[in-house]
């Protein structure tokens, strides 16, 4: 039993693997991800039209932005829960899930193009389109705390929710 382990262990290879370069290729755009108190999505389209793949290209960013934004919502309205006494959690957990489902799709519809270029990919009449969209964190507060205002009744602590919104979207990055 020990002899062959001793056997195992030394039939490994005494000589180097020589290693290939690696290829490194930064994406136009990728760069102007990390912007302070704003949601953005990067994304990348490719078709024999440029129109057609800037509108490819546009529609996987607004899903990612989508995405971006309901997770961001989620995690700011259980953190908010969170700090609430237990009779308002029920109350103000429906409340704002209501009100941000609609700020977000007006939102979105709402989203600005941040950078946009396009390329040949190749030499058979292809075409890539990248582009960054964002959406302001602090225009989403302010659009959210408008229609909450609206609303006779309820007591939401707009700081609260304005501060924990900003985090939530800053430690993302």
């Amino acid at each position: 039993m020990i002899l062959a382990a001793i056997i195992l262990v030394s039939c490994g290879t005494s000589g180097k693997v020589a290693q290939k370069p690696v290829k490194t290729h930064v994406q136009p755009g990728t760069e102007l991800l990390g912007a302070p108190n704003v949601l953005r999505a990067w994304a990348v389209g490719i078709s024999d039209s440029e129109m057609t793949a800037k509108k490819k290209a546009m529609a996987t960013a607004s899903a990612e932005l989508a995405r971006m934004l309901n997770s961001a919502v989620t995690t700011t309205i259980d953190d908010y829960c969170v700090q609430l006494s237990e009779g308002e959690v029920a109350t103000s957990k429906e409340f704002l899930s209501q009100k941000t489902n609609i700020v977000s799709t007006q939102m979105l519809k709402g989203i600005r193009t941040v950078f946009d270029q396009w390329e040949p990919a190749d030499s058979k009449g292809m075409y890539k389109n990248y582009v960054v969209i964002e959406l302001s964190g602090e225009e989403f507060v302010k659009k959210l705390i408008e229609t909450l205002d609206k609303e006779q009744g309820q007591n939401i602590n707009k700081e609260l929710l304005n501060e924990l919104f900003i985090k939530t979207i800053n430690s993302n990055k």
